[in-house]
């Protein structure tokens, strides 16, 4: 029996990178996979596959930063299941990096409501079909916002504010045997190392050794290193851990 047996599990943003990884991992940890993202084409790939693996999935086309499109969802989900179990806010826009004086309010603007209004909004949606039994919820940092990385304002500032939120709901829930806590993972994604492929071996070699910069010597993988730390986030595994932020990235960030 897999650690997420029957659980109603939603991943958002999972047609590629870490969400449809996680999405596999869920299907492989015995969840009911419920999964939404804009690209409606890479999201049935990723449906296919976890149904290969077992899985009953609910897949629908939906961007988070459209509230009426994840009401819909998650109306649909809980029309369908009538609960939640777990719930991964995986979805955001990066932007390429560029320096603050350059940013605009269009480039904040992206990164809010992709990001933290996406969280926002999907925990509120959420919370009813959770309250009655309890349920986790996993919210994404980024070690850009943790250590203040040069280029990325808009996103580190939308990646910080989550955090904040996330312990304010955490304290707030936790009455409800709701969990809430965040990851900050750095791993090489299908996308990324598809991007290592098409490259100039020079640009290769750069973004290989940029994503070994870290305590283990070597770019850590989606799937492989991120996804088992996912699932212990979200499964009763980590019954008694809420509030807290847990960094997947190798020892980029150390602060044992």
């Amino acid at each position: 029996m897999g650690k997420l047996e029957n659980k109603v599990c939603i991943v958002t943003g999972a047609s590629g990178g870490l969400g449809k990884q996680t999405a596999i991992r869920f299907a492989e940890e015995g969840a009911i996979v419920c999964i939404c993202a804009r690209n409606e084409q890479r999201l049935k790939k990723t449906a296919d596959i976890c149904r290969e693996k077992g899985a009953e999935v609910f897949a629908m086309k939906a961007d988070v930063s459209k509230f009426e499109e994840m009401k819909a969802f998650v109306d649909a989900v809980g029309e369908k299941y009538g609960r939640v179990d777990a719930l991964c806010n995986n979805a955001a826009t990066i932007s390429a990096p560029h320096p603050f004086m350059e940013h605009t309010i269009e480039d904040l603007e992206e990164a809010l409501h992709s990001g933290l209004y996406g969280t926002w909004h999907m925990m509120q949606l959420c919370f009813p079909l959770m309250k009655e039994h309890g349920g986790a919820i996993l919210n994404y940092g980024s070690i850009g916002g943790v250590s203040g990385m040069e280029g990325f304002a808009a996103y580190a500032a939308e990646k910080e504010a989550i955090r904040g939120l996330s312990r304010v709901v955490a304290r707030e829930w936790g009455q409800f045997n709701i969990r809430v806590n965040c990851i900050c993972p750095n791993v090489a994604t299908d996308r990324f190392l598809a991007g290592i492929d098409q490259s100039p071996t020079e640009v290769a070699e750069y973004l290989k050794a940029s994503m070994s910069q870290n305590a283990m010597h070597r770019m850590g993988m989606a799937y492989d290193d991120a996804t088992p730390a996912i699932v212990f986030l979200v499964s009763d595994d980590s019954k008694w851990v809420t509030g807290q932020t847990l960094h997947v990235e190798g020892g980029n960030w150390i602060s044992a």
